[in-house]
């Protein structure tokens, strides 16, 4: 345990495979998810809501394009992979390949994302996190690793605070409902499913289910820490760790794309960032 704690990330070439390592592990997980756009390629419709950089996109008509050409977006898919291991096993020209990574990345999710009718709020922590990468001088690079690590506990804390704004806390047996509601589908889909059999544990018990959604409103609430001081930053790595497991397996959210950002955390744990 004692070593567990006492986890950081001293070299910075170190942390970039790290962190794109686990960009890697991410982009596996979504093509077994079937979520690249060679499984959309040719979708009729799109949505792109209120995201401002969705719609300037599609005024320019490229995404359309993309969509409605398998070679098109087989070569999106390929770029983001391509640049993502380049980014992994490069040194000298990290900065380029996350540049050009960064650029293929946006252009994949958006045009995904709009024609799937599917947006993800959480997306924009792997942007933020791969940011850092994309200068070479050393004093950018930390002055980004810094924003991100404050952006990671903006998120958090924001999320905490609209958990109590929101009144969910004032009756936390009410979240048993919510479980319903957010796996009804499994109910008739996929009954077996794990997250399934946790809900349904957690729906017979709404004061247990209370409790649990109490601990996931302190795992975030806890990052307020954060703000103040980085002497539990590896504590809070852990509580991220934790509350990322727990959202899946209680309420069946995604958040292996927050919790890259939380690397950042083990970044300035250490003594010293070295080049």
């Amino acid at each position: 345990m004692k070593v567990l704690f006492n986890i950081h990330i001293r070299n910075r070439n170190t942390f970039a495979k790290i962190v794109f390592g686990f960009f890697l592990v991410l982009l596996i997980y979504r093509y077994y998810s079937s979520t690249f756009l060679i499984f959309a390629a040719g979708q009729p419709m799109k949505g792109p809501e209120l995201d401002y950089a969705f719609w300037m996109s599609h005024l320019t008509g490229f995404p359309h394009f993309i969509i409605q050409h398998y070679w098109a977006s087989l070569f999106i898919d390929s770029g983001v992979v391509i640049f993502a291991l380049a980014c992994f096993f490069s040194n000298k020209h990290r900065a380029v390949f996350c540049t050009l990574l960064l650029l293929f990345f946006f252009v994949q999710r958006m045009t995904l994302e709009s024609y799937a009718c599917s947006h993800s709020k959480s997306m924009s922590t792997l942007f933020v996190a791969l940011l850092p990468f994309c200068f070479e001088k050393e004093t950018t690079f930390t002055l980004l690793a810094e924003f991100s690590r404050y952006f990671l506990i903006y998120v958090l804390i924001a999320s905490a605070f609209y958990k109590f704004h929101n009144g969910g806390l004032s009756d936390p047996s009410n979240f048993a409902t919510v479980l319903v509601n957010q796996h009804s589908d499994l109910a008739i889909l996929n009954p077996t499913h794990i997250c399934y059999k946790v809900a349904s544990y957690l729906i017979a018990r709404p004061t247990l289910a209370g409790i649990s959604y109490v601990l996931l409103f302190l795992t975030q609430a806890i990052f307020i820490i954060g703000f103040f001081t980085k002497k539990f930053d590896r504590f809070l790595f852990i509580a991220l760790f934790i509350f990322a497991v727990m959202t899946y397996f209680i309420m069946r959210i995604y958040n292996l794309d927050i919790t890259i950002l939380g690397l950042y955390l083990l970044l300035f744990t250490s003594k010293k960032t070295e080049p």
